[in-house]
């Protein structure tokens, strides 16, 4: 918002469909071995600070801090089932870049995120989400923008992420540079004891 650009350079693992995830800051050297570690869908999340030394538990409504003063909040970016964190009812159907989209309301469960409301187009064609817009009470906050998607190892999977904060009129856009599913992760990165670990 104030017109600065800043950047990171993250590494990440999934698995178990995305319910538990580690991702890891390379770049700039001031936060390069930061890690987040989200278990049960985003529903518990660690970051470990490694110049300080210091782990911070995000739960419950502390989950919509923003990551690293970043426009995504730490909730944002958990990989949990939307059909587990809301309720769904269908508004019809627009099309998003040339692309014919569902257009859904989602309304958190009581243990769901901590948005009021969302608005979600997902592709008729593969049921990916080709745009979100966040509400707090009834006014947009937020809007996730996926333009870019691309096919790796036999799937579908969004190589750009934009979100752009009406509140604060800033945006973030989360480029991917390389991805792989034939390689399954190994279990102890998704342990708290892989947040003081160095990651070669």
């Amino acid at each position: 918002s104030g017109g600065s650009l800043r950047t990171f350079t993250i590494r990440s693992w999934s698995a178990e469909n995305g319910d538990v995830s580690l991702m890891a800051y390379d770049e700039p050297a001031r936060v390069a071995g930061d890690k987040i570690l989200m278990l049960d869908g985003g529903d518990n999340i660690w970051y470990y600070m490694r110049r300080r030394d210091v782990t911070r538990h995000f739960a419950g409504h502390t989950r919509n801090q923003s990551a690293m003063g970043s426009d995504f909040s730490y909730e944002d970016l958990a990989q949990g089932e939307l059909t587990e964190d809301y309720t769904a009812e269908l508004r019809g159907e627009e099309e998003i870049d040339g692309t014919m989209c569902v257009k859904l309301r989602a309304v958190p469960t009581e243990s769901g995120p901590s948005y009021d409301s969302l608005y979600i187009w997902a592709s008729v064609d593969d049921n990916l989400s080709r745009r979100i817009d966040y509400f707090e009470d009834t006014a947009l906050l937020k809007t996730r923008f996926l333009p870019e998607v691309q096919v790796v190892d036999n799937r579908k999977t969004p190589f750009k992420m934009e979100m752009v904060n009406h509140h604060e009129s800033s945006r973030t856009l989360m480029d991917t540079v390389e991805v792989s599913f034939t390689d399954e992760p190994d279990p102890s990165f998704f342990t708290r004891a892989a947040l003081t670990r160095r990651i070669r």
